[in-house]
């Protein structure tokens, strides 16, 4: 192992130093692997021939966007979002993500493409991007009106941006483990939850301080169709009549091009612990934002800085599941159940936009931030690491790139080795417990070993041409196409697989129930309405807080 490992300040530190991720009793290591449970949400849209966006409603075979638990609609009524269940088994997780792509790609209009990339395609005017469109029950039609006001904010271009949500969760067994080897006693289950949350957010911060990792390794958006910047400001370079894009980008997505909004940069929450969090998010939930006053009532759910917890943008997000308590009541009662990992493009080269061993490092990564040392986010460093992001964002596969640390610039490969042998230690743990041997010196190394998982990652840093950014850049430069023309010839042949494809026929029947589950469940939502909507929703945006903040 390196002498020097990257700290949570971004520097070096000798071996004697080591964080405790790199301490801990075997026992926290075997729960972790055994335990990890994941879950996947992708977003993406539906083409025509054309690779132009469709103007179709949501099939109908595909059941109620509103009640289905694992086909819905995200913003606009040809954006699919496709939900996996948290599952501690990896395999099964992706075996049930193949099946929805097969599933849909059977029961979408036959000249359609599920389109493969996170940058949208062909957009038309504005006002012919269809909303999303959930029905005629309350819980509908504020799903609908909260997309109105996104649209006014934002506009609708873009909330088509697609991508690619990782939910993560570490077994309580860990959170128990480590409780007693920090104390040397054993938790009490009261305060279990409590001891959970803060670690979550322990984990988030260390999220935000390596998470540029995660665009630089993964990023796959150096490039997008002009319809997308109708309207907006850019430095982007022109590559043909219909393309733009940076030649050193690895994700627009989450450049401030991308996903982002000004407004909510200028309240910026605290991560340092959950009462900070909740406190800040309380505050852009009741603020009156003068930039959405003018909006009538008919706009948008109300005219605060946030409508809802939802409109809350980031690369990484604390969570909670509870079906009767809005988000920010149920983490105040509840406390942090898991995270969600936001910053992932959908990858154009593979069929389902992720795949296992992106998984395996991701869990790798993740459970590393949540062992590592996490001290608090000051200002001064909050600002640092927004500024990284960026930057890594629009020009992370620059030669001898330099990043900001606290301490100075650093080179962002000797900053992304020290990060991988910081995380090597803990690989090392898990390929024990999974009784895989490996040499550092042979280059046939199984599948499932989490040393492969960093090594394989380890390579992009030696050599950026192996990152999904620059191989779509090389392929269009190789095949002289714009971006739209290349992304429609890879969706088409990830299309085409999934619908040919052979469907296990359970798990064909059981959708197909669901589909017609969820549209019973839909309308008898309809049928039931006890309340008119102007008072259901009146409910919604009383945001009372019975806990302490």
């Amino acid at each position: 192992m390196s002498e020097l490992l990257l700290t949570s300040r971004g520097l070096a530190v000798r071996e004697s130093q080591l964080n405790e991720s790199q301490r801990q009793d075997p026992k926290i290591t075997q729960a972790a692997l055994a335990g990890i449970r994941r879950g996947i949400e992708r977003e993406l849209v539906r083409t025509s021939p054309q690779g132009e966006l469709t103007t179709t409603a949501h099939p109908t075979r595909l059941g109620a966007a509103l009640t289905h638990p694992y086909i819905t609609t995200d913003f606009a009524e040809a954006q699919l979002e496709l939900v996996t269940p948290a599952l501690t088994d990896r395999q099964a997780t992706f075996s049930t993500l193949t099946e929805l792509h097969q599933f849909v790609a059977r029961n979408i209009a036959s000249d359609e493409t599920l389109w493969a990339a996170s940058m949208p395609p062909v957009l038309p005017a504005e006002h012919d991007i269809r909303i999303a469109d959930y029905g005629k029950s309350n819980a509908g039609r504020l799903k609908v009106r909260y997309r109105e006001g996104l649209a006014n904010r934002y506009g609708k271009r873009m909330q088509l941006i697609s991508g690619i949500h990782y939910n993560f969760s570490l077994p309580n067994t860990v959170w128990q483990l480590l409780y007693q080897q920090q104390t040397g006693v054993d938790v009490e289950e009261s305060n279990l939850a409590a001891f959970i949350s803060e670690r979550y957010f322990h984990l988030i911060r260390n999220v935000l301080r390596h998470g540029w990792v995660i665009p630089y390794l993964f990023g796959a958006t150096p490039a997008l169709d002009k319809s997308y910047l109708q309207g907006r400001e850019h430095n982007l370079t022109q590559w043909d009549t219909d393309t733009y894009y940076l030649p050193w980008a690895t994700s627009l997505r989450v450049s401030n091009l991308g996903y982002s909004s000004s407004e909510q940069s200028a309240y910026p929450l605290s991560f340092n612990n959950q009462k900070a969090y909740l406190t800040d998010l309380y505050r852009v939930l009741t603020k009156p934002s003068e930039r959405y006053t003018h909006f009538d009532h008919e706009q948008q759910l109300n005219a605060s800085v946030l409508q809802l917890e939802n409109e809350l943008y980031g690369s990484v997000r604390p969570k909670i599941v509870s079906a009767e308590l809005r988000p920010l009541m149920a983490m105040c009662h509840h406390g942090v159940e898991y995270i969600e990992l936001r910053s992932l493009d959908n990858n154009p080269y593979l069929p389902l936009g992720i795949n296992e061993a992106q998984s395996q490092f991701l869990d790798l990564f993740l459970t590393y931030c949540a062992l590592a040392p996490s001290p608090e986010i000051d200002e001064q460093e909050r600002q640092l690491l927004m500024a990284r992001q960026e930057l890594v964002a629009t020009q992370g596969r620059q030669p001898d790139l330099m990043l900001p640390t606290l301490d100075g610039d650093v080179l962002l490969a000797e900053l992304g080795h020290q990060l991988l042998d910081a995380m090597g230690t803990l690989a090392a743990g898990f390929d024990q417990h999974n009784d895989i041997q490996h040499d550092k010196h042979v280059s046939a190394i199984s599948n499932q070993s989490y040393f492969a998982a960093i090594e394989r990652e380890r390579a992009k840093f030696n050599n950026s041409e192996l990152t999904p950014s620059a191989k779509l850049l090389a392929d269009m430069k190789k095949h002289q196409l714009g971006h739209n023309a290349l992304i429609h010839a890879l969706s088409e042949q990830h299309t085409t697989q999934h619908r040919e494809s052979g469907l296990d026929p359970v798990a064909q029947q059981k959708l197909v129930d669901l589909a017609q589950e969820s549209l019973v469940a839909q309308a008898q939502r309809e049928a039931q309405q006890e309340m008119s909507f102007d008072e259901f929703l009146k409910q919604k945006n009383n945001l009372q807080c019975d806990c302490e903040i």
